[in-house]
């Protein structure tokens, strides 16, 4: 079961990119050991395909946009936003042939985030976030990070209250105290909430997470994140500070993302670092304890996932 944990991850939208870096310039990204390259229609619309050329394999993303149709540049042929090729300069006045054409992805925006679901063959399913980040007017400061670490282990590394007094000493857990009998779990497999005291961490199976500063009805600060398996090695972490005060101070902005990105370096190292590289196949195959009980959680949905439900493979 081991490989089997490296080489698959949930069927579920991802995050790739922020709506803001998508820009006239189509960019490449990857999900699940997958390539996309993304960019805009006429209409502004973001567009995934895949990024290699039927042709002779050139790479789209270094290509350009022309009137809302990815042309690569290697020999000029021009695809729609539905991978079909609508143009190949070499021979104007031919048909062209179907083996010319290449694969679209499903692709929304959401959030200020685009979001790809790496499999063309089904309908996705309906893109879903926490309550708080549709319906509450935030003003949220973004912030990103790479990290050489399996996708289970990136998410149960925010999972886990317990470290915050070891790791995050200097930075978010300065306050905390390493002891602790106030933890309480609720919720379902899919959807649950940890607390510690007042703050308390919302998880969404797969893989978006918010950090709450209070009650929901007048909180003023909140945190959230979702994770990307880039593949079975790497993991993409997007995020947002978000706060309702001094929304207009773009300062407290830069001040805010370089804050978030900070507590991320403090854990990286140390998840980086983990043996093995995701989480072990059975739960007694590492030592749990009480303040472990968010992370279990995940364990137990993850395992779920794994004997039963389908995914996204690397293979």
């Amino acid at each position: 079961m081991t490989l089997k944990i490296n080489k698959v991850f949930p069927r579920n939208w991802y995050a790739v990119s922020y709506s803001k870096d998508l820009k006239q310039k189509p960019i490449k990204k990857r999900v699940s050991g997958k390539d996309f390259v993304l960019f805009r229609n006429e209409k502004g619309q973001t567009q995934a395909l895949f990024p290699y050329c039927p042709h002779r394999g050139a790479d789209l993303s270094l290509g350009k946009v022309v009137n809302g149709s990815l042309v690569c540049p290697y020999h000029g042929w021009a695809f729609n936003g539905c991978g079909t090729c609508i143009r190949i300069p070499s021979q104007p006045t031919k048909p062209i042939p179907k083996f010319a054409h290449t694969l679209s992805y499903p692709v929304i925006e959401k959030m200020g985030l685009i979001w790809v679901y790496p499999d063309n063959e089904e309908a996705p399913p309906e893109w879903k976030t926490f309550h708080t980040m549709e319906k509450v007017p935030f003003k949220l400061s973004p912030f990103q990070a790479t990290w050489k670490a399996h996708f289970t282990r990136s998410i149960e590394s925010v999972l886990d209250i317990a470290h915050l007094a070891f790791v995050h000493k200097k930075t978010i857990g300065r306050k905390t105290k390493a002891e602790s009998t106030h933890y309480k779990l609720e919720g379902t497999l899919d959807q649950f909430v940890f607390s510690n005291g007042n703050a308390y961490l919302e998880y969404q199976f797969p893989h978006q997470w918010m950090l709450h500063s209070g009650k929901q009805e007048n909180e003023s600060f909140i945190q959230y994140v979702t994770f990307t398996p880039i593949d079975e090695e790497e993991t993409l972490i997007m995020g947002y500070a978000g706060r309702t005060f001094l929304k207009q101070l773009s300062l407290l902005d830069r001040i805010l993302t370089r804050y978030s990105l900070k507590v991320l370096k403090e854990d990286q190292a140390i998840v980086e670092s983990q043996h093995p590289r995701p989480i072990p196949e059975a739960l007694q195959m590492e030592a749990h304890v009480y303040a472990d009980m968010a992370q279990v959680q995940f364990r137990k949905r993850w395992f779920q996932f794994l004997q039963s439900e389908p995914c996204f493979s690397l293979d």
